[in-house]
């Protein structure tokens, strides 16, 4: 009686975890072929992003060595990437609250004489599964990084 208590525990709790760990390994797949196709794009323009970001569905990366800034969003990653030249541009970040103090968009913002850019990586209508707290730090990152 023992040996099937413990059969029978074994096969619920394979039953209830593989389709946690199939979701958690597809979603690490998804981010290496996107990290991939990010580099890939990056590279025609003669770019090598050292360092990337991926969150909800944009993308942040620099390469340090030509001074270049890539950005965009996932979905339309085949369509545009937005590529800066950092040594003509400053850098802002945007944080808009709430008379609640709630974060309401959370932006980096891109300077120059000639022109602005302007990154969303927060917005509240938008973002339902990112926590703005995450995406002000990453903001914060990026800001410092880049001044």
């Amino acid at each position: 009686m023992d040996i099937q208590s413990i059969e029978l525990g074994m096969l619920f709790l394979i039953l209830f975890t593989a389709p946690v760990a199939y979701a958690v390994m597809g979603k690490s797949r998804r981010k290496k072929a996107s990290l991939k196709n990010i580099k890939e794009k990056a590279a025609t323009h003669q770019i090598n992003l050292k360092e990337i970001d991926l969150f909800s569905n944009a993308f942040i990366g620099i390469d340090e060595e030509h001074a270049q800034l890539v950005y965009g969003h996932l979905e339309s990653l085949d369509k545009k990437m937005h590529i800066l030249n950092l040594k003509n541009y400053s850098v802002e970040l945007l944080e808009k609250r709430k008379k609640d103090k709630s974060i309401e968009r959370i932006a980096l913002v891109f300077k120059s004489p000639k022109e602005t850019h302007q990154f969303d990586l927060y917005l509240e209508e938008e973002d339902t599964e990112t926590s703005a707290v995450e995406q002000l730090e990453l903001a914060q990152k990026w800001q410092a990084k880049l001044s």
